[in-house]
């Protein structure tokens, strides 16, 4: 199990990098156009990246990284050992 953990959790935190670069960009192009509209949060990436020339693929791709991350943090919830601090 934590080797698919690893796996999942590997293209899922991918995928939320890939997500977070794009939320960015939109970012840094509204700051240097002094312009609030052109930010965009997660909502406003999907749209654009709909409408790219491979929007679909584009976003089935992107929805498969967090799938991933979703399967991986419900492993590590799962899982986890998180020590209780009492003395045994």
């Amino acid at each position: 199990m934590r080797k698919w953990t690893e796996h999942w959790g590997r293209l899922g935190i991918a995928a939320r990098g890939i997500i977070f670069a794009v939320i960015g960009t939109f970012l840094v192009r509204a700051a240097l156009a002094y312009d609030p509209q052109e930010a965009r949060g997660l909502g406003g990436v999907l749209q654009t990246l709909a409408q790219q020339p491979l929007g679909p693929w584009l976003l089935g791709a992107v929805a498969l990284g967090l799938v991933a991350y979703g399967l991986c943090m419900l492993s590590v919830a799962r899982y986890r050992h998180i020590p209780t601090g009492r003395v045994q």
